[in-house]
């Protein structure tokens, strides 16, 4: 996909179900009640220290591989560890 912005993978909290979404914007798009499961910044400033502009595929390959499914399955299930206070 071209373009520069966030991916995001949300639950629907009223029905349960999955949505991936673009939000081009840090602040514009994002979807009012879902909750984000998996969020990957795809700015150019995410992996210009370790990727060239055009490796993009490159960044979202490691990024992936890198992903704690765990704490994503945590995150559907509303089991995530929550800070004490």
């Amino acid at each position: 996909m071209r373009g520069v912005g966030w991916a995001v993978t949300y639950l629907d909290t009223a029905t349960g179900r999955l949505s991936n979404q673009w939000i081009t914007l840090h602040q514009d798009g994002n979807i009012a009640g879902f909750k984000p499961v998996v969020v990957m910044d795809v700015w150019e400033h995410a992996f210009l220290l370790d990727y060239k502009p055009a490796e993009r595929p490159k960044y979202i390959e490691a990024f992936m591989s890198n992903l704690n499914v765990a704490t994503c399955e945590a995150r559907l299930t509303g089991k995530e560890d929550r800070p004490v206070g």
